[in-house]
């Protein structure tokens, strides 16, 4: 019974394991999509931009 159990979970460790590496973004990947999402929301918004030019970039 436990022999059963160990093989079991240990081969649903694996396959969840498995999947979130194939599926999860690699990180220069999410920082790239962060930058992205930060340069489409603030820097190209007509509303944003001046608060982000005088509050973070400080012109």
């Amino acid at each position: 019974m436990l022999r059963r159990y160990l093989i079991v979970n240990g081969t649903m460790t694996v396959l969840l394991y498995g999947a979130v590496w194939a599926f999860a973004p690699s990180v220069p990947h999410l920082v790239e999509s962060a930058q992205a999402t930060f340069k489409t929301f603030a820097i190209d918004s007509p509303l944003l931009r001046p608060v982000v030019d005088r509050i973070i970039v400080g012109r």
